[in-house]
């Protein structure tokens, strides 16, 4: 599908497959599901038209938080307000956006396997990477504190982030592995802009 663009596919892949929550949610609100599904659909129409939509870490939970703060904007013009939807507006009421076990016991898999593919770096080349990536120095200042030439610096980084592509791309077997989603496809996806 060439007509979609970025945010839409974007939005396909984060946002929507939590749309029975959000209907769940906005359903407890407003006591409604003509309602909820106006308050849903709006907040759909604000999130496809942020500018930055790409620096959402959570999209989910900012859906969340619009739907609730439309719900306030609706109940503060409405004259009469049922006391069930007062207690239903508590701020505690959102889900918990911290990731599950299973998020976290992948991430923390990953970050060492990112680690020990790091040991394995040549010397120059980790320090090289670990100072640009880890503590965000520019190569202009990695040069000075090494000794080095940017240029050289430059060219240690470029070989240190090829060697850890190459070796987190390795599976046991010698395979290339590459899920949807996953590090490495985003790489091979900047690789071919």
């Amino acid at each position: 599908m060439a007509w979609l663009r970025d945010i839409d596919r974007w939005f396909g892949a984060r946002v929507l497959p939590h749309a029975s929550g959000f209907r769940a949610y906005a359903l407890r609100l407003t006591g409604d599901e003509g309602d909820a599904e106006d308050l849903v659909q709006e907040a759909y129409a604000r999130v496809l038209s942020l500018a930055d939509w790409r620096r959402l870490e959570a999209p989910e939970r900012f859906v969340l938080t619009i739907i609730r703060n439309l719900a306030f904007e609706r109940f503060r013009r409405a004259k009469v307000v049922g006391i069930r939807q007062i207690g239903v507006l508590d701020l505690e009421t959102l889900p918990d956006p911290a990731p599950d076990a299973y998020v976290a016991t992948t991430a923390r898999q990953e970050l060492d396997r990112v680690l020990a593919a790091m040991d394995r770096l040549p010397p120059q080349c980790r320090k090289v990477l670990t100072l640009r990536k880890i503590e965000a120095l520019a190569p202009r200042d990695i040069a000075v504190r090494l000794g080095l030439s940017v240029s050289t610096v430059e060219k240690h980084l470029s070989k240190a982030l090829r060697l850890l592509t190459e070796a987190l791309a390795e599976d046991e077997d010698g395979s290339i592995k590459s899920r949807p989603g996953s590090w490495l496809s985003k790489a091979r996806k900047t690789e071919r802009r």
